[in-house]
């Protein structure tokens, strides 16, 4: 066995950790605030996790630089180990391997000989990294926050192996934001230049109220949203906004700056004049890119000669995703890929996916235009509440291939989701730091510590999540498509490797663990159960599943951290699916009548120019025009081959109402649409949808309706924005209802029907 250096032995602490005084704490440039990183800290950590290793405090010794050599000799003679850290430890470790490695601020060399482990960075960030390592080596993991996602071996002694490290990362950046998790985002070793937000360009005290000229020109009207870039004033502006702002802050490196989050684009003749000609299908309208290209060239041009190596900053997104093809790029603009218009399940390589791999053109034609790029992607299922999402295929696909590409680093976008995401943000830290790791080995080391007995089990259950997002042809966002990736013969078998799981994992701390992801599949079952319900008109059951679904979510947000996210849990379902289940099941009880549910299948006829309310596609007693079969809401239009198709849809079927209903109220409930409709029942037309997508609605059908008979049902749905979520057309079931209490009885007054359609 090879010589160690001692740290704990026989209840006793062997070593003792000597840290400078006053070792610095200042933030590298550029840094996020939650990850500053202090050799202090670094200190505290490892004793931290030794003593939860041994039950043994290992001192920490402040010393002066120039009490080093005289400490290590004294403990020697006491046969006392050392553990040297930062700034105590840097002139013993350097050497060339070293230097090089030290160029980036997260590098570290650790070196155990003689009764001496050394752990050195360039920085506090490097050598808090190096601590990291140590502990990982002597068998400490994080997998997730918490307790439960910490694996601390228990052992009577511990020792550092003798030996030489010297690690530096893949990327200088590193960074996928997880919450207020700061000590577990530091723990995986994240670190390096933190991309600034840049969704904006301040300009200031404005408003198109009292200065409408800085403002968009749409439609003809002066808008909020965007600014007049053309406009000398905008630029004016924001030159002396930026010079603020880095007089402000003057460690910083750069600015986030770019058009507002959305569209609105300014189209006065000057703004319009700036752009090159490019058009963008993905955002279905001209590129922006060199129009805001210009204008950050204009701006660094302004900047005073002090800040001439400050930079700006901004996405690479939506409709400014496509390279400038006019505008050269200042050496200063640093771009951060954030492609969300694209699939987020495939990675660029996957063949099922030739939208993923758009990215393989983008990424080397922006490399040509900058020298500095980043990514600023999404690791999640965009607008999502609950779909389960393992994506360890994609991570091991893309993170070598930027790797290989150069670029920079990361500030992906991502939800604390764990018990939906399992290994997968474990597995991404370490690629940041290693885009040659094993995954496969990450995978079942992930299993091992966590689950124990049942890891087998549960690695075949995270390893099948994975496979069925890496083979499935399916590729829109949120959760629309959790049943076509998830139907329930996959949940099935899920749910029976998790039951398998669940009783190989008797004891403490792996049947815990089990639990949470065990609590995320059934999260996940339930709200899939949900939407079977509902697409099949089976409010009752619809109407339990979410109940379901909420309380599920309460036990999850319950641990500490959550595990899972607040946010997205909240807001998505209620933006996208409780509505529906709600308001279709109200219309169930209290007296009301469902008299005909609407079928799924539908004929359906794409009217890209806009001319089929000219044409009567209404009538009742057309045939023609070669309307084709087709599913309505239980397929998206992303999976209809219409992922980006920007123009109407109409859909028509007929319906047999009962002769009961005569002299009763008729009401047609729809459970969403994207982005808005028209309806028509037996050519006449009763309204349009309320004025936001994936919103319930209803009209009064009782003037229409021929009780007794079959009813032409026809809908135009209207998608013209930019929709990352590839929806489109119908999002959520529809029916006839009679309402209780009448003919003039309503169940509720939803919001005013519009006047205008497109």
């Amino acid at each position: 066995m090879g010589a160690s250096v001692p740290l704990v032995a026989d209840g006793k602490a062997q070593a003792v950790v000597a840290l400078a005084t006053g070792e610095g704490d200042a933030p590298m440039p550029g840094a996020s605030r939650k990850m500053v990183h202090r050799e202090a800290e670094a200190a505290q950590e490892l004793v931290f996790h030794l003593r939860k290793m041994s039950g043994v405090e290992v001192p920490i010794h402040p010393l002066e630089p120039s009490e080093v050599a005289g400490f290590l000799e004294a403990s020697r003679k006491a046969g006392q180990s050392v553990i040297l850290l930062g700034a105590l430890a840097r002139e013993r470790l350097r050497s060339a391997d070293a230097e090089a490695a030290w160029e980036d601020p997260s590098a570290f060399v650790v070196e155990a000989r003689e009764g001496v482990l050394a752990i050195a960075g360039a920085t506090p960030t490097g050598t808090a990294c190096g601590v990291y390592a140590v502990l990982e080596k002597l068998g400490v993991r994080w997998y997730f926050p918490g307790e439960l996602g910490t694996v601390v071996p228990t052992r009577d002694a511990v020792s550092f192996p003798d030996g030489r490290m010297v690690e530096k990362p893949s990327f200088p950046a590193r960074y996928f934001p997880v919450g207020d998790d700061a000590a577990w985002m530091k723990r995986q070793r994240m670190g390096g230049p933190y991309f600034p937000p840049a969704h904006g360009i301040p300009i200031g005290e404005a408003s198109p109220e009292t200065t409408p000229e800085l403002f968009a020109l749409v439609n003809g009207v002066r808008r909020r949203h965007q600014l007049c870039i053309s406009n000398p004033e905008v630029l004016s502006r924001a030159v002396e906004q930026t010079v603020r702002y880095f007089k402000a802050k003057p460690e910083e490196p750069w600015i986030g700056i770019g058009p507002a989050d959305g569209s609105g684009f300014c189209e006065c003749e000057g703004c319009r004049a700036l752009d090159g000609g490019d058009w963008d299908a993905f955002s279905n309208c001209p590129s922006m890119t060199d129009r805001y290209i210009w204008f950050f060239n204009r701006l660094l041009e302004r900047l005073p000669p002090e800040l001439a190596e400050k930079k700006v900053a901004f996405y690479v997104y939506h409709a400014y995703m496509r390279p400038p093809v006019r505008e050269k790029a200042d050496a200063r603009i640093v771009a951060a890929i954030a492609p969300i218009g694209l699939c987020r399940v495939h990675g660029l390589n996957n063949p099922t996916c030739p939208e993923r791999g758009y990215l393989r053109t983008l990424v080397p034609a922006w490399k040509k235009v900058l020298p500095e790029v980043y990514e600023r992607g999404y690791w999640f299922n965009l607008a999502d509440p609950a779909m389960p999402f393992v994506q360890l295929h994609r991570l091991r696909d893309e993170i070598p291939y930027y790797a290989a590409n150069g670029i920079r680093g990361f500030r992906t976008e991502c939800s604390p989701a764990w018990a939906l995401q399992g290994p997968s943000l474990y597995v991404a830290g370490r690629l940041l730091w290693d885009a040659g790791a094993d995954v496969d080995a990450l995978l079942a080391e992930f299993c091992n510590d966590l689950f124990g007995p049942a890891a087998s089990a549960m690695q075949r259950y995270f390893s099948e999540m994975d496979e069925v997002l890496r083979t499935g042809d399916h590729h829109s966002g949120s959760a629309f498509n959790l049943l076509h990736f998830f139907p329930e013969p996959v949940r099935a078998r899920l749910r029976a490797g998790l039951q398998e799981a669940g009783k190989l994992a008797e004891a403490s701390p792996y049947k815990e663990r089990v639990a949470v992801f065990s609590t995320g599949f059934a999260y996940s079952d339930a709200f899939a159960k949900m939407l079977e319900a509902q697409n099949n008109h089976d409010w009752p059951a619809a109407y339990a599943q979410l109940q379901e679904v909420d309380r599920l979510r309460g036990l999850l947000l319950a641990y500490d951290p959550p595990m899972l996210s607040e946010r997205s849990s909240q807001s998505h379902l209620a933006r996208f699916f409780r509505a529906p289940v709600e308001k279709g099941y109200a219309r169930t009880q209290g007296g009301n009548e469902v008299v005909a549910p609407l079928s799924d299948q539908w004929e359906m006829l794409l009217d890209p120019q806009g001319i089929g309310q000219a044409l009567e596609y209404f009538r009742p007693e057309l045939k023609g025009s070669n309307w084709q079969a087709a599913p309505g809401w239980s397929v998206t239009w992303g999976d209809l081959g219409l992922r980006y198709y920007k123009g109407l849809a109409w859909y028509r079927q007929e319906v047999e109402l009962p002769k009961a209903v005569e002299g009763r109220r008729v009401f047609l409930w729809f459970g969403g649409v994207d982005e808005s409709a028209r309806v028509w029942v037996n050519g006449k037309l009763l309204g349009t949808s309320s004025p936001s997508a994936f919103v319930p609605f209803e009209v009064d059908a009782t003037e229409a309706i021929l009780p007794g008979e079959r009813n032409r049902v026809v809908i135009c749905v209207a998608n013209l924005k930019t929709n990352e979520l590839g929806t489109g057309g119908l999002t959520a079931p529809g029916f006839f209802y009679t309402p209780a209490g009448g003919a003039g009885a309503r169940v509720e007054e939803l919001k005013p029907l519009r006047e205008t359609f497109p």
